[in-house]
């Protein structure tokens, strides 16, 4: 079982984006899950070209990965793995900016060809002030639309907590949950091989 982090925040391991992914992924290790987080500040991802707008038929895999960018190192990963928790700070009631170029970017795996059915997906955010909701609800109407499968009690979020995020009690609870249970599914749902589209 491989589970992948990837961790929108611009801050990277200094994020506290990061602090709860590591929670997560702390229980998901524990319970015998291979474990790797990725951090988008570290890696060049290209704008999306809008493909999909001019053709549709131009919106695939073959296309996207000819960028001389970082795209296919990290697609790779995430095919290779059962689960991927996608982790973002918010900016302006939404994701980061280097998160959504990723997710645009995405669209070519989901246009003609599922490559994510099936995948267990789950969600952190952390806001300043407000918007972790909102940012967690671009994600998970995102990925789900995608094919991702996502367990239940699957969102962490935390507001405020700018000076020490350990104190934030419950955040840390909610992600060590959320990694309890995509190992979880993860495991039933290899008792149980399937395509979710078809």
């Amino acid at each position: 079982m491989r589970i992948l982090a990837i961790n929108g925040s611009p801050r990277g391991r200094k994020s506290r984006t990061y602090f709860l992914i590591e929670k997560a992924l702390e229980i998901c290790y524990k319970l015998g899950a291979e474990v790797e987080t990725i951090h988008l500040s570290d890696y060049y991802i290209e704008h999306c070209v809008a493909n999909y707008s001019k053709d549709r038929e131009s919106c695939n895999l073959e296309n996207c990965i000819k960028t001389r960018d970082s795209f296919k190192l990290i697609i790779n990963k995430m095919l290779y793995s059962d689960g991927i928790i996608f982790g973002s700070s918010v900016h302006w009631f939404s994701v980061s900016s280097i998160m959504k170029t990723l997710i645009d970017r995405l669209t070519s795996l989901e246009n003609k060809e599922k490559y994510f059915d099936g995948k267990v997906a789950g969600f952190v955010a952390v806001a300043e002030e407000d918007g972790a909701v909102s940012a967690i609800v671009q994600m998970v109407s995102v990925f789900n639309f995608m094919g991702f499968i996502i367990p239940p009690y699957a969102f962490v979020y935390s507001t405020g907590y700018y000076e020490d995020i350990s104190k934030d009690i419950e955040a840390i609870e909610d992600a060590k949950r959320l990694g309890r249970n995509m190992v979880k599914l993860i495991k039933l749902l290899k008792q149980s091989e399937q395509s979710w589209w078809g």
